[in-house]
């Protein structure tokens, strides 16, 4: 499948992994970077069937440390205008796994792209921070509902209401983060993470996304329920009876996504 650039945003793709790079200029988001954003994670998003189906979506590159000027002055709610956030949604709305690979300052923005994503794996030198409130704002693209649905209610209201800056062993130490690695290996890690998702049941993996996320936001009871009846539709899938011969025969499974 042919990469795209849409701005400030590149989308590659290795295999069955969709990559997609963040670079907005001088580390600042605006519209355009944001839509980029939604646009690579709706296209990615869109490919899960056929031979050249997207099973696991990696983003990296530079997350940023703020908006621009102009897109501070930017205005929600204006009749037949996008919010300035739906391109952070759209990426959290994809279909498959979305594993990040983040460096340096992941701040404002930066930090709501990192939260759409389902696992976070971050270098050393990396810093997160939701400096908002000190301009009188709120979050625009969803962070302090994600924020707080990551680490709790007490962090997520320490870090909005403050603006600290956590660095990268207190941000694993609150599970905002699943795992910090030196900064030359946090891609190599990202992408043999994302390659192992990719390998398994895309269904499974898929439908296990969905029964996480809309579980959170069920009583147990409901969620309880939704896993059941994910897993029914899974019984009458190819790849669950591809998956129970593989492993009767003790070989690789070759699942196709049906």
């Amino acid at each position: 499948m042919p990469g795209r650039t849409l701005v400030s945003v590149t989308i590659t793709f290795e295999g069955a992994i969709a990559i997609i790079t963040l670079a907005p200029e001088g580390g600042r988001h605006d519209r355009a970077s944001i839509e980029a954003l939604g646009d690579a994670a709706v296209y990615a998003g869109g490919h899960i069937d056929g031979p050249e189906a997207v099973r696991a979506i990696l983003v990296t590159g530079d997350f940023g440390s703020g908006w621009t000027d102009e897109a501070l002055g930017d205005v929600d709610g204006l009749p037949g205008v996008e919010p300035l956030g739906a391109g952070v949604h759209a990426l959290a709305e994809a279909p498959q796994p979305v594993v990040a690979a983040i460096r340096g300052a992941c701040h404002g923005p930066g930090l709501e792209i990192a939260l759409a994503c389902d696992i976070r794996l971050v270098a050393a030198d990396a810093t997160f921070a939701a400096p908002e409130t000190a301009a009188g704002m709120l979050p625009r693209a969803g962070g302090s509902q994600r924020l707080a649905r990551a680490v709790g209610r007490a962090q997520a209201l320490r870090l909005l209401l403050t603006g600290d800056v956590v660095d990268a062993v207190e941000a694993r130490r609150i599970g905002l983060v699943s795992a910090v690695h030196p900064a030359l290996e946090v891609d190599g890690a990202a992408r043999a993470l994302a390659g192992r998702i990719a390998e398994r049941g895309p269904i499974a993996t898929r439908m296990g996304k969905e029964a996480v996320h809309r579980g959170a936001e069920m009583t147990l009871e409901q969620a309880l329920r939704y896993e059941t009846d994910l897993t029914i539709l899974l019984q009458s899938t190819a790849d669950r009876a591809e998956g129970v011969r593989a492993f009767a025969s003790k070989r690789p499974p070759r699942f196709t996504g049906r």
